[in-house]
Parts: C-alpha cells; structure tokens; sequence
C-alpha cells in the first residue's frame, strides 16, 4: 500500500533524478513531463487508498456480513467518502444470511452497526412474530443531499452515508411487517425501538416530524457528548381510533310523520 505522502516521495525522486546531470546535458523538459506521467500513472491517487481504520472495518465487517467495497463517487466534497460499502447480507449467529433489500451504499462503520443490530436484535425479535428473519427492507440510503430534501437546509446524514432508512422485516414464511404499522405486533414494535435506540445516535420514526411516518430513520451522527435522538412513538390502534372523531349525526326532522312515531 502506497501512503499519500510516499506518493509526493517518489514523484520528488523521480524528479530528482532526472534533473540530474548525464554526461554534462540535463534532461529535457519533454523526457520530464513523460516521465512524471508514467509515474502518477502507476500509483492510485489518494484519495483512493484506504485508512488503516477504513481496513479494520472491514476486516471485522467481513466476519459478519457479505458487502462490496465501493469506489469513491464523483460528487460535492461535503459528500464523497473513501470507505463506502454496498451491504447485501447479515451473516446470522447461526451463519443463515439475512438479506438487506435493496443492498444499500454506506459507510463501513454503518453498514457494521446496521449489521450487529441485524444479529443481536433484529433477528431474535422477528422470530416472536412465527418465524425466523430472512430480510430486511430499507428505502433510503447514500444521497448527496440535504436534510428531507429542504433547499438550504444542512447536510443530511443520507449524504455521508452514515444513516439508513428502514421500512420493515420479511420473514421466512413470507410474512411481511412494515415498522410503523399499527396493527402489527406492539411488543416486537417496541423491543425493535428500544434496541435502535440504544446502538444508533439517530431515531426517527412516527411521531418525530411529518417526513417519518411509514418509515424508520437512523443513523450514526456524531454530537457533542455523545448526545442521542430517539423519536419513535409505538402507536397503538386503540388510541388512534381514539384520536378519529366519528361523524357528525344527520339532523332530524322532527316534524316528519316517522320521527312522531319513534318518540311516542
């Protein structure tokens, strides 16, 4: 692996020596430039290379789920990053696979939270609704774009890959459970909030704005002391049936021939 700076290295030696002296001629400007060229040919710009951390993450992400290493994208610089992954599958304690569908873009440090929350939590909590896990579904992830798409407003955490939003689970039995469904299983809604809201820095859910109701946002934004955001209201049936007024009764005629009769 060749660092950023042994890059300016070795391009500083090749110069070197070329503009040294050969038989009393240095050499020319053209046998210069031809050479420089072949040079920066040979190595990958630095952007390109990854960190010692970027190679952890995926070292310890490979023990845990099948993802491919993804190039850096040609987009504003507030949104490029050099460890984005593509996450297909969520290698299960019991080495079954859990598919992430679609495979979606982040970060590896995401993609590796997303992973352990898939093994610890997820899957255990998706076999109490009658079988095991065999997907998860998401809507959203890498986007180079600001916070619910608002013009002007700050960068979203979509566009540094480091956030994921999730629609619901798929089951082997074909059973299929959307996360803000109030008709699905309210202990299994709420385990699955307790434990997002404990791996994640970001929750969001039904509750939080207008922008997350049929979906769950989370995410890995970094804040001053560690400060999490967990917004996710389990709703229940009851009480939003609650929350619906019935109709407004139809006015009577008292004067009708029908009416006289049912009030004697």
């Amino acid at each position: 692996m060749i660092a950023p700076h042994s890059r300016t290295c070795l391009v500083g030696l090749a110069l070197g020596m070329l503009l040294a002296v050969t038989d009393g001629t240095p050499a020319r400007a053209s046998d210069l430039e031809q050479e420089l060229q072949r040079e920066l040919h040979k190595m990958p710009p630095p952007a390109t290379l990854p960190l010692p951390e970027t190679i952890a993450c995926y070292e310890r992400l490979a023990a845990i789920a099948r993802y491919e290493p993804l190039p850096i994208r040609s987009e504003p610089a507030q949104c490029a990053t050099i460890d984005l992954v593509r996450l297909d599958r969520v290698l299960m304690p019991d080495r079954t696979e859990v598919a992430v569908s679609p495979p979606p873009a982040l970060r590896c440090s995401m993609a590796e939270a997303l992973a352990e929350w898939v093994r610890a939590d997820v899957g255990p909590a998706a076999a109490e609704l009658g079988a095991p896990l065999t997907a998860i579904t998401d809507l959203d992830s890498y986007e180079c774009r600001s916070r619910n798409n608002i013009p002007g407003a700050k960068l979203s955490e979509h566009g540094r890959a480091n956030a994921l939003d999730v629609g619901g689970v798929r089951l082997r039995n074909g059973g299929q459970f959307n996360l803000t469904d109030p008709l699905v299983s309210k202990p299994f809604r709420e385990a699955m909030r307790a434990s997002a809201c404990a791996r994640f820095m970001t929750v969001l859910g039904p509750g939080s704005d207008g922008y997350h109701n049929d979906h769950i946002h989370l995410d890995l934004a970094e804040r001053s002391h560690d400060y999490r955001i967990c917004q996710w209201k389990v709703l229940d049936p009851a009480a939003i049936a609650a929350e619906i007024p019935l109709p407004r009764p139809r006015p009577m005629d008292l004067t009708s021939d029908e009416t006289k009769s049912s009030r004697k």
